[in-house]
């Protein structure tokens, strides 16, 4: 928990979120039910106006169900990520599903796109006129209908909307597999050697007899892989992850991959990714291909040298112990041998190092950080009313103005049920009401760092602490957005520009400066991390560069791959394997199909996932302004203004344009990862 510094006395007024925590099985179905009616009726009201009678109200209305439905539906199916209780998150998915099949319905009514075309032609005769936002909004709506098959005729529109509908059902059972997946295996201490004692004392104990199990949530397999000296246990406990949710899953993937190609193909897109990026920075799958490929063969050559590194590590290691070499980096060794290099060589001992990175020094620091930069001020709200008493909430305030801004929750611990990835969700998001007041934005940050034991605080290896100010860039952009109307706010902007400007932010956790601010030994928190563990960090951050670039690749590869086919079955088992040989340069595990367990491609980043690299490029020119300042406000109020606070009324290239003042260019992002152009 957060230093008590942070509560002080409010400077000004705190609203109430909208959203609520408070949940029964049963409440969440009947509130699914009327949240549902209620932006039936606003829509019915809508469709039932005539064109002509159509203004701004009539659009500022609609907008304003958009941002009650969208925050409303928050309050009823975020339980089932963070809920301890099966009934209650059991309730939560089927709310969800209903939702999502009464969304698709919303977005395919032909009357309200009827009176808008034809609100819209009386705006182009200038018969009405609107602001920049709203003259936005009401192209998006229409390019969003069309996007639905509203100028297809009825028997292919129908079509389409059962499509639509068989796909949502498809995506909330492939997530909830992943959610609610348990699987354990069973280690003797023997078997776990190299693991640390904390390590050790944090895993369940078999109630039945001697041993340890690990599981596959992050806080257990992730330290294994890197660390366990045993061979067979990382190959074991690699096959496992390799196999989640495997047999459920990949049916549930390969039968979306062809109802997708059945709608881009009703639509009039060649494929999947075609309609997908349409709405993209990227714009058509010709320049992602070549983005990736020509990536690929700059990382290529950095990445064999790399190879050859790791396997001279592994030869030593198995003539020291007299066992068998294979003379290759399997996939359940790569983790572990760059481990050793960065031990080794680079003397990032990640053991050492989170002694000095206890969750709650991380969190006071990087609060304290991001104050600063952006000219906020955040205050613990001890009382707030949260889902878990895991669970802390802060109230945000501009520090020039005093006034108040919004929440945001942080729930940092794993549990059964929970969610189980690092990530942000935007429950209540910001916008201008149809009788001129605002909703504030209020969102959560989810983690899953390894919990507190009697001996020892929760203590973050660095690449968590990257991993945490990366997601909190998140919630600021949540926070900070100035968006006039819901559908813009916050991170409501290019889906490959959206980890742009968090991926930016994870720059600070390399800087000198920053990295002493979030310091501190559990021990004794005047001890900061010492100069030679800080320079080591910064040191190896690009190590191995070319092989965890080229993994990146790999999974932007085979997303696209699978989404540009156009209706045959799709082996995603073989290609994954075909394409991890030859983009990865590492192979995957025989028996394994991975596309189980990517719960991206299902949840919203399907032929999206090239984005994480694409807006790399971005990130890291954003970031080429501050380097040797990294802690300027004026640099960091400039930031807040240019890239955070429009949300998605000004396009990603314009917003980058606007901070940096000039054209971008790919130079800063290969230099960043120490690739020459």
């Amino acid at each position: 928990v957060p230093s008590t510094r942070w509560v002080v006395q409010m400077a000004a007024a705190v609203t109430a979120p909208r959203i609520k925590f408070a949940w029964t099985a049963d409440s969440i179905l009947a509130g699914t039910d009327a949240v549902i009616a209620e932006h039936k009726a606003v829509e019915d009201a809508l469709a039932a106006t005539p064109a002509e009678s159509w203004g701004p109200a009539e659009l500022a209305r609609w907008a304003e169900a958009e941002m009650n439905l969208s925050t409303d539906s928050s309050t009823w199916t975020f339980g089932y990520h963070v809920s301890t209780e099966k009934e209650i998150r059991e309730a939560a998915a089927t709310a969800e599903e209903k939702i999502d099949a009464y969304c698709v319905e919303s977005g395919m009514r032909k009357d309200l796109y009827d009176v808008l075309v034809d609100f819209a032609g009386r705006v182009a005769a200038e018969e009405v006129a609107l602001g920049p936002q709203e003259m936005r909004y009401l192209e998006r709506l229409l390019r969003d209908f069309r996007r639905n098959g509203m100028a297809l005729d009825d028997a292919k529109r129908a079509k389409l909307m059962e499509v639509k509908k068989r796909l949502s059902e498809l995506s909330i059972a492939f997530s909830k597999n992943l959610n609610e997946d348990a699987t354990k295996q069973k280690f003797s201490k023997d078997e776990l050697r190299g693991m640390s004692d904390d390590y050790l004392a944090s895993l369940e104990k078999p109630s039945d007899s001697d041993g340890f199990l690990v599981s596959l949530k992050y806080p257990d397999i992730l330290p294994l892989l890197r660390k366990c000296k045993v061979e067979e246990t990382r190959k074991r406990m690699d096959f496992l992850f390799s196999t989640k949710c495997q047999d459920v899953n990949v049916p549930l993937l390969e039968e979306a991959l062809q109802l997708r190609s059945e709608l881009a193909s009703l639509l009039g897109y060649e494929s999947f990714s075609a309609y997908q990026l349409e709405i993209r920075m990227a714009s058509t799958p010709d320049q992602v291909l070549p983005f990736l490929s020509v990536l690929r063969e700059k990382l290529i050559p950095y990445a064999r040298r790399e190879l050859e590194v790791l396997l001279q590590l592994k030869k030593e290691e198995k003539e020291k112990d007299g066992a068998e070499f294979d003379n290759k980096v399997n996939s359940w060794d790569f983790q572990y041998l760059h481990t050793r290099l960065m031990d080794e060589k680079y003397k990032v001992d990640d053991e050492a190092i989170k002694e000095y990175f206890p969750l709650s020094k991380v969190t006071e620091g990087l609060l304290e950080i991001y104050q600063r930069l952006l000219g906020l001020r955040f205050e613990l709200l001890p009382d707030e009313n949260t889902w878990h008493a895991d669970t802390t909430c802060y109230a945000v305030f501009d520090q020039g103005s005093g006034s108040f801004m919004g929440h945001f929750f942080l729930d940092l611990h794993p549990r059964e049920g929970k969610y189980g990835h690092a990530a942000v969700f935007p429950l209540q998001r910001a916008g201008n009401r149809a009788d001129g007041s605002r909703q504030l934005p209020a969102c959560a940050m989810l983690c899953n760092f390894t919990k507190p034991t009697a001996e020892k605080p929760s203590l973050l290896k660095h690449g968590e602490v990257v991993t945490m100010f990366h997601e909190f860039g998140h919630v600021m952009h949540n926070i900070c957005t100035e968006a006039e109307l819901h559908y813009f706010s916050g991170t409501r902007v290019e889906r490959d520009f959206v980890e742009a400007p968090s991926q930016m932010l994870e720059n600070w956790c390399y800087e000198v400066e920053p990295l002493r601010i979030m310091s501190g030994h559990y021990l004794d928190e005047n001890k900061v991390l010492p100069d030679e563990l800080l320079h080591a960090v910064i040191a190896a951050k690009n190590v191995d560069t070319g092989l965890l670039n080229l993994r990146q690749i790999f999974f932007g590869t085979f997303d696209m791959t699978i989404h540009m086919s156009t209706g045959g079955a799709v082996d995603t088992g073989g290609l994954w394997r075909q394409l991890r040989r030859e983009v990865s340069l590492i192979p995957q595990q025989e028996g394994t199909n991975p596309a189980g367990g990517f719960g991206h491609i299902m949840g919203g980043y399907q032929s999206s996932y090239y984005g994480y690299l694409w807006s790399e490029v971005y990130s890291a020119d954003l970031f080429s302004l501050f380097k040797g300042e990294p802690m300027s406000p004026v640099l960091g109020r400039r930031y807040r203004e240019t890239i955070l606070a429009p949300g998605g009324s000004v396009d990603g290239m314009d917003m980058v344009r606007s901070f940096l003042q000039r054209d971008p260019s790919q130079a800063a992002f290969l230099e960043s990862i120490g690739v020459a152009g």
